[in-house]
């Protein structure tokens, strides 16, 4: 029975309720939301008149109705929404935050798509139009990471298809990649401030590392031409300093697989083996022929070589398997921090190493035969 606005004197007066319409109004809602959020518990009315099934709202339930419509503005489902009032407060905030990302890459995708969707346009007007990127480094930061990753390249010297290193400019951060095919190592979330779509560009590291020597910002300036008469020779790439100085980059074939697809992994988790840094250098830079063992078994992870053991924890199912051992050092050697840890999907996948001093390293390398 819907409350009487009639009241004893002695008793607190009861703030008034409105019906649907009016309370549909005050809070930008329409009534027939406001039956299915009634039907679904979302938002069930204050009281409801059993002889003519009216439905009444109080003055304090605005502000939740209020804030339901303007997460369902945004995006949110339903579902979602509920879980945010009715969960407690931790599950709420899980919620949000999950939504948030999810929002943030969708909106990647939408931006990504957009800029494509309009080159294609234009593209019917011109023939061959352009597309610039520029991404802005520190100086000091790019040099260091093309130091760390350039040894991964360093058998491909010469090769028309993978020497030198890769920067891969993405939506907000690059990465810098370098591989002979055999080992590849990477810096996968170097800072920089990025204007533009994702871009790829091929380097040749000793002049770059020189022109970086001295100086504090840098800008990696890419034209793309992306029309229907596109040729990609005609690309061009340029760093530009501060004080506007140029380093012309000569335009290289990008023969380079993409990182973050190779790093996109199976819902499976990996077999992981830990071992300390100095360790796994001392068994790589052992100069005997002969390769190295990697196994994982009863929580104990271990190398092998030559009468030498180097031990460490092991986590998942058990594994052996054989690696190279040039390639593991130039793992260990571009490695910084006190800790190597592998993850291992299996004998035909390639092996990821990470170094948790620094979550953006990674290499990969596939096990011997």
């Amino acid at each position: 029975m819907r409350q009487s606005h009639e009241s004893d004197p002695d008793e607190v007066e009861q703030p008034p309720l409105q019906t649907i319409s009016a309370f549909a109004r005050s809070v930008g809602l329409s009534a027939s939301a406001l039956r299915q959020y009634g039907e679904t518990g979302l938002l069930a009315p204050a009281d409801v008149e059993e002889r003519t099934g009216y439905r009444y709202y109080s003055l304090d339930q605005q502000q939740r109705a209020i804030w339901i419509r303007r997460l369902r503005d945004a995006g949110l489902r339903l579902e979602r929404i509920r879980a945010v009032f009715d969960d407690d407060a931790a599950h709420a905030e899980t919620v949000l935050n999950e939504w948030r990302d999810d929002a943030r890459e969708h909106s990647d995708v939408i931006t990504a798509l957009v800029d494509d969707l309009i080159l294609v346009l234009r593209a019917r007007e011109v023939s061959n139009p352009v597309r610039r990127t520029s991404a802005r480094f520190d100086a000091a930061i790019l040099a260091s990471a093309i130091r760390q990753v350039a040894a991964a390249s360093a058998d491909a010297a010469g090769s028309d298809e993978h020497d030198g290193v890769l920067i891969e400019v993405g939506p907000s951060s690059s990465a810098i990649v370098a591989t002979d095919l055999f080992v590849l190592l990477a810096r996968t979330d170097l800072p920089s401030t990025v204007d533009g779509p994702p871009t790829r560009v091929r380097i040749a590291s000793a002049p770059v590392l020189e022109w970086l020597r001295l100086r504090r910002s840098v800008d990696l300036v890419v034209h793309a031409p992306v029309g229907r008469d596109r040729d990609a020779a005609s690309a061009t790439s340029r760093f530009r300093d501060e004080h506007g100085v140029d380093l012309t980059l000569p335009n290289r074939p990008d023969h380079f697989p993409s990182v973050h697809r190779m790093l996109e992994t199976t819902a499976t988790a990996p077999t992981e083996a830990r071992f300390p840094l100095e360790a796994v250098r001392r068994i790589a830079s052992d100069q005997r022929d002969g390769a190295v063992s990697l196994s994982v078994h009863d929580a104990v992870a271990q190398l092998g070589s030559g009468g030498q053991i180097v031990s460490g924890a092991g986590f998942g199912a058990s594994v052996t398997l054989m690696l190279s051992r040039p390639a593991l050092r130039r793992i260990a050697d571009a490695a910084v921090g006190h800790e190597l840890v592998c993850d291992i999907r299996g004998s035909d996948e390639a092996l990821v190493w990470r170094a948790p001093d620094q979550p953006d390293f990674v290499a990969m390398v596939m096990p011997s035969s």
